[in-house]
């Protein structure tokens, strides 16, 4: 799908809400001094979680996918109706990036099928998530040993904690190029469940929600029965405690890249 009809469809999941200026996330509150983040901040309130990823994928017949994603956050952000109300918080405020870092990974399989040029995927449902966290900001991802694999996690000395786990629940995406041009875009939803670490993190609402949706960009690539393609790209992660009725996951997602492509351009 093309960045401009997301951005169209971005506008109509956000007119909904424009009568008023509101939070177009759910909030959560982070306490980053529960596991010794640091940040000027020490708790502070965002809905919406940045950063960028690296996935792989191994396209195992003409119709079926397995695919492994790292996410490395970046920053957390507050998306409002109201543009004057919508800011990123720093790793000063934080401490992300510089005191810690939040890692996640993400496996799953689906189909696909390419129709003029475009290739669509769709998860299925199952695969598996886990949020971490690493306390000294040194790991980094080791990418999968063999097509078909998984990345793993390089603490670097670090001490690497989880916060929560997942399975995934749908998930859609397509790609109309092959080149490494960012010509598509993916929007998927997992369950989420903290861990008693999470909790002290994660520190409201409480229950927290049990879903998370991420949506992103996705670099072009070469479609090959049996091969395997790296791709990279802009991710953004929110919560939920229930998915309503119809779609909503694809129009926040929509949102979502939205604003990234908002927040590119403000800072190139």
């Amino acid at each position: 799908m093309k960045i401009t009809r997301l951005m169209v469809a971005a506008c109509a999941a956000l007119a909904a809400g424009a009568a008023a200026a509101t939070p177009i996330y759910p909030d959560f509150t982070v306490n980053t001094s529960a596991l010794g983040g640091g940040g000027s901040l020490g708790t502070f309130v965002a809905n919406d979680i940045s950063g960028q990823y690296h996935e792989q994928l191994t396209f195992t017949s003409a119709s079926t996918f397995v695919v492994s994603l790292d996410f490395t956050a970046q920053g957390f952000n507050i998306d409002d109706t109201d543009p004057s109300l919508s800011k990123s918080l720093n790793a000063g405020q934080t401490g992300l990036g510089s005191n810690y870092q939040l890692l996640a990974i993400l496996n799953g399989s689906g189909t696909y099928s390419t129709s003029g040029g475009t290739t669509t995927f769709s998860l299925t449902p199952g695969g598996t998530m886990t949020l971490s966290y690493d306390a000294g900001a040194n790991a980094s991802f080791n990418a999968p040993a063999a097509p078909g694999g998984a990345y793993t996690i390089d603490a670097n000395g670090d001490v690497i904690t989880t916060l929560a786990t997942g399975t995934g629940i749908m998930g859609n995406g397509s790609v109309d190029c092959t080149a490494p041009n960012l010509c598509g875009a993916f929007g998927q939803e997992t369950s989420f469940a903290l861990t008693a670490a999470g909790s002290s993190f994660f520190v409201a609402p409480s229950p927290f929600y049990s879903l998370n949706l991420q949506s992103g960009q996705v670099e072009g690539f070469p479609v090959t029965i049996g091969g395997t393609v790296t791709s990279s790209g802009t991710l953004n992660a929110v919560f939920a405690s229930s998915v309503p009725e119809p779609a909503p996951m694809m129009m926040m997602g929509a949102a979502l890249l939205g604003f990234m492509v908002v927040r590119q351009r403000r800072r190139n």
